[in-house]
């Protein structure tokens, strides 16, 4: 965790100080991924850097750097038992190599191209190679350091190796470097330094580079450029620590973005000095990739329809339950089915002592709604699995009587009624703003989507079905609000003398404009005539967002403060004296999206070559603003 962090700011230090990436003269593919030639096999994750040394030395210059371990985010990741437990780890091999393990020393022994591939996350197994010059290599403290280790041979070739317990002495493991052919070589084992050595002499089966080579070679326009990653998405996806600590929680086979799709994957950054550049491709299961694509025509036309003051806005090329759903969200905002909800662990169940009444009470159990200690206790204990499978048998249960009990779920009978009025619907867009309300404790959101029709819309039954689901969810029984549609300009819109809650849409064309409020659709329609020439997009795409994280802070900060319960005076009865309580998203997340200076975000999907792609853009805050 610490280390994706630590390598993404990295990045993001090189760009803050202009860094700029020279053109790359077009090589073999194996020649530009020399290093993977001589890591083993069974990697999770393989990294490589085209010149680490002066990464690590821009990083640590950079604003960036103090911005990020002085941050809420980075102190509450001190607390986590996954970094006690590395630091521990860290400090096991720095009491027997008798210098310290860190970004100095990194810095230190880092030459130009080097990479780093992972093998086993919880017990660090890794395997560095730099290129690094002889004259510097003996410089360092792995050399200074030579009579506390033992010297042993690989075929000939000689490498210095110092057994270490770790673990509270429950794993003996053994530090070893090496110098050979101007590569300096660290690895945490010493069965994959007698490997890594062998592939050095003759790359053979045993080296990875030709797992790597098969996504690259089928990776259109790809180079390696300032830094290149793959990794094993499948291991990683059977990985304990890996699902636990994977906050997205996309990784089951469910999920509509699940990971359990992607069998590989392959990342290349670029740093620029306006932002960064990510370019990432994927190795997808059959069946996982689409083939309806969105046209640069009319990605644009969707582009031009975004008012400049939407800190979100999304297309999409597939339309059905998606599409269904999302109209369902912006007119009539989240179903509030409690059918759906499913307790985290079993009702009379206690997965630890610290668990207290306030959060079994009422059967609805919310256990991880702050990441605190008993989140890190579940991620390492090892009787986790047990507990799941009780939650699961007691969800399964719960599923079934609920079955019985009711009827289908509320939500469902809407989204048949809007998928009968948008069956001939080919793409969509989806726009969310929000602001500030003065005098007002909370925000507001307006949300609308934009739906290309290939035929007329019947309007009547679109107005007849969006006024009786607010009578179904927002009249009580037995009041009639006279709910009656109205005309403002372009925009029908439902008036609302008792509601909230309110819908208007609005046909321009071969589209139709549906929204949370009058306000929005005015908007939109009123966009194209002042949206920029530059807004468009002249590639294919099955996916495009943009996302405006400055102009979104300040009510996503409002917001959270609120949820998060940040009011003045609160009792800490479960904090040291003097420390503050960190939230995750009120303090954790902003502090650490603030360190990366990232002020807006574009990712555009698409699939090309047999494999999934993405192409993420970065821009700085502080930096002219691009128009959309």
């Amino acid at each position: 965790m610490k280390a994706i962090k630590v390598m993404f700011l990295m990045a993001l230090a090189v760009l803050a100080l202009a860094h700029q990436s020279d053109g790359q003269q077009a090589r073999p593919l194996a020649e530009q991924l020399k290093l993977a030639g001589v890591m083993p096999k069974g990697a999770l994750v393989y990294v490589q850097v085209r010149d680490l040394g002066a990464l690590l030395k821009t990083w640590q210059a950079s604003p960036t750097h103090e911005a990020f371990y002085s941050s809420a985010s980075f102190k509450n990741f001190e607390k986590s038992n996954v970094y006690l437990k590395f630091q521990d780890r860290k400090k096991d091999f720095e009491t027997a190599l008798g210098f310290g393990v860190d970004e100095a020393r990194l810095a230190e022994v880092a030459g130009g191209l080097s990479a780093v591939a992972l093998y086993d996350i919880g017990k660090m197994e890794i395997v560095l190679v730099s290129e690094v010059g002889r004259d510097k290599a003996i410089t360092t403290a792995l050399f200074q350091n030579l009579p506390q280790f033992q010297e042993r041979s690989a075929n000939g070739t000689p490498y210095y190796v110092r057994e270490i317990a770790t673990d509270g002495g429950r794993l003996n493991q053994q530090f070893c470097f090496a110098h050979v052919d101007g590569k300096l070589i660290v690895t945490t084992t010493e069965g994959l330094m007698i490997r890594a050595l062998a592939n050095l002499k003759a790359t053979g089966d045993d080296a990875m580079l030709a797992q790597v080579l098969e996504i690259a070679s089928q990776a259109k326009g790809f180079a390696t450029r300032d830094l290149t990653m793959w990794l094993e998405q499948a291991k990683l996806n059977q990985s304990r620590l890996f699902k636990s600590y994977w906050i997205y929680g996309n990784i089951g086979a469910k999920s509509r973005d699940s990971l359990a799709k992607i069998e590989s994957g392959l990342v290349d950054l670029r740093f620029l000095p306006e932002g960064l550049n990510e370019q990432r491709w994927f190795k997808v299961g059959d069946g996982a990739l689409s083939s309806t694509m969105l046209t640069g025509e009319q990605a644009t036309a969707y582009l031009r329809f975004a008012p400049r003051d939407a800190q979100l806005v999304e297309l999409h090329a597939q339309v059905g339950a998606p599409m269904n759903a999302a109209v369902s969200l912006a007119l009539f905002g989240k179903d509030f089915d409690e059918s759906k909800a499913v307790s985290e662990v079993a009702q009379n169940e206690s997965t630890s002592s610290e668990t207290d009444h306030s959060e079994t009470a009422g059967g609805r159990i919310e256990r991880y709604r702050r990441l605190d200690a008993r989140f890190d206790k579940d991620v390492d204990d090892a009787q986790t699995k047990a507990i799941h499978k009780s939650s699961a048998s007691s969800s399964a249960s719960q599923s079934a009587s609920g079955k019985s009990q009711s009827a289908k779920p509320a939500g469902n009978a809407v989204l048949t009624k809007l998928d009968a009025v948008l069956q001939t619907a080919s793409s969509f867009a989806e726009v969310v703003r929000s602001k500030e309300e003065v005098g007002k404790p909370f925000v507001h959101f307006e949300r609308a989507v934009i739906v290309e029709m290939k035929t007329t819309i019947d309007k009547a039954l679109l107005e007849k079905i969006i006024a009786d689901e607010m009578r179904e969810r927002f009249v009580v029984a037995g009041i009639d609000p006279q709910l009656l549609w109205q005309d403002e300009g372009a925009v029908r819109f439902l008036s609302q003398a008792l509601l909230e809650q309110g819908a208007a849409y609005a046909v321009t064309g071969k589209y139709l404009v549906l929204a949370s409020s009058k306000e929005l659709v005015r908007d939109i329609l009123a966009a194209p005539a002042t949206a920029p020439a530059t807004a468009k997009l002249d590639n294919p795409s099955e996916f495009f967002a943009l996302a405006r994280l400055t102009e979104a802070k300040p009510v996503y900060d409002k917001l959270m403060a609120k949820l998060d319960g940040k009011v003045a005076n609160k009792p800490k009865s479960d904090l040291e004296e003097g420390e503050a309580e960190i939230k995750f998203f009120s303090d954790n997340l902003p502090s650490f999206i603030k360190a990366t200076l990232i002020r807006e975000l574009r990712v555009r999907r698409y699939v090309e070559g047999g494999l999934l792609s993405e192409r993420i853009t970065y821009s700085f805050r502080n930096l002219k603003p691009k128009p959309l």
